[in-house]
C-alpha cells in the first residue's frame, strides 16, 4: 500500500521512452511498478519500431521519434497535470528534446545511456565521423549482435538486429541536435550509467550532466559498475528499475 506524503498536489504520470532499435522490452520492467504506486504511465512504440522487420526503419528521421513522443506527452496529460519523462539510450534524446521544449509539462526527466555519444568511431564526435555520410551511403544496413554482462541472457534479446542506414544518419544527426540544446534543459534530472557500457562511452553522463542548466542540487548521477547497455534487461536489472521507481516516489511524494 502506498500513501503520498509530501509534495505537490499535482497529480503526475510517467512517460516511458524506448531506444534505437529496441523493443519496448528493454524498458517495460519500469512500466508494472510505477504502475504499482498508482502513477498512470504510457510507453509509447516510436515510428519504424515493433515491425516484423527492421526494413521499418528505413526512411525514418529522428523529428519522427519526437513528434510520436509528444502524442503520447499530450495523451498522458489529459490524465495528469505534470510528466516525469524517462528515456533510455535514443530515448534518452527524445526525453531531453521533449525538456527543452515543453519545460512547463515535464516535472523532471530521468535518462538511462542517453545516445548523446556512441563508441562507433562513425558517429559523431570520434575520428571517422567525416566519412559516415559516405561509407553509409555504401552499406545499406548496420548489424547489430546483442551484448550483455551476462551471455546467456543475449538470446532473449528482442531488439532488432539491424537497421536501415539511412535512420542510423538520421539517428547522428538527432544527436548532435540534442547536444547544442543540452543548455535549454532546466528541469531536474536523474542521469544512469554503467562504466561497463560498450555502446555509449561512460563519460557521456558526466557530458550531460555538466551541460544541462537544470541546478546542481536538482541533478544527480547514478552509476552502475557491471551492466551493459541494456541495463534494464541485464545483470544489475533489479537495481537499476528500483532506482528509477525510488525517483519518480520521491518526485510525486510517494512513501511505501
Amino acid at each position: 500500500m502506498t500513501k503520498q506524503t509530501c509534495g505537490t498536489s499535482l497529480k503526475s504520470g510517467v512517460l516511458i521512452l524506448h531506444g534505437f532499435t529496441s523493443s519496448l522490452d528493454c524498458v517495460n520492467g519500469l512500466e508494472a511498478p510505477i504502475q504499482a504506486l498508482g502513477i498512470p504511465t504510457r510507453m509509447p512504440i516510436l515510428r519504424g519500431h515493433g515491425a516484423v522487420s527492421p526494413e521499418a526503419l528505413h526512411g525514418v528521421t529522428w523529428p519522427e521519434w519526437v513528434a510520436d513522443a509528444e502524442v503520447a506527452l499530450k495523451d498522458l496529460l489529459t490524465k495528469v497535470d505534470k510528466v516525469i519523462v524517462f528515456g533510455h539510450s535514443m530515448g534518452g534524446l527524445v526525453t531531453l528534446t521533449l525538456a527543452a521544449d515543453h519545460p512547463d509539462l515535464i516535472d523532471s526527466i530521468v535518462i538511462a545511456a542517453a545516445a548523446i555519444q556512441l563508441s562507433s568511431p562513425l558517429a559523431p564526435g570520434n575520428p571517422l565521423n567525416f566519412a559516415a555520410p559516405l561509407v553509409l551511403k555504401i552499406i545499406k544496413k548496420h548489424e547489430s549482435v546483442p551484448v550483455y554482462a551476462d551471455p546467456a541472457l543475449a538470446p532473449y534479446d528482442t531488439n532488432y538486429r539491424w537497421a536501415p542506414t539511412d535512420a542510423i544518419m538520421s539517428l547522428f544527426k538527432f544527436m548532435k541536435a540534442t547536444r547544442r540544446r543540452l543548455p535549454e534543459v532546466r528541469v531536474p534530472a536523474l542521469i544512469l550509467q554503467s562504466r561497463k557500457d560498450s555502446t555509449v562511452p561512460p563519460d557521456t553522463a558526466e557530458i550531460i550532466y555538466r551541460e544541462i542548466a537544470t541546478p546542481p542540487e536538482q541533478k544527480r548521477l547514478a552509476w552502475f559498475e557491471v551492466t551493459e547497455h541494456e541495463m534494464f534487461r541485464d545483470v544489475e536489472r533489479e537495481a537499476t528499475i528500483k532506482t528509477v521507481v525510488d525517483y519518480v516516489r520521491e518526485r510525486t511524494g510517494i512513501s511505501a
